[in-house]
């Protein structure tokens, strides 16, 4: 495999048509809000059957796990989030 993508963040997951749409996004080089940040831009869109999107949470959730145990981000996923 040669096709990585850098990705900083989800901007929407939507679901239609019978398939989980998830926008995936970058943050800007020229656009700033009104604190002066980097906005995020949607680049790409992921398009997947509802059970691929499934096996994809269970293979997230698995990893966080292995992160969190290794001390890389909190266990508790709201403490990351900063809720």
């Amino acid at each position: 495999m040669n096709d990585e993508k850098f990705i900083d963040g989800v901007t929407q997951i939507g679901f239609g048509a019978g398939m989980v749409r998830i926008d995936l996004g970058s943050l800007s080089a020229d656009e700033k809000d009104e604190k002066g940040e980097p906005v995020m831009e949607t680049r790409q869109r992921l398009v997947m059957r509802p059970e691929a999107f499934v096996q994809m949470l269970i293979a997230f959730d698995h990893m966080a796990k292995r992160l969190a145990d290794a001390n890389i981000i909190p266990k508790n996923p709201a403490e990351q989030a900063g809720q």
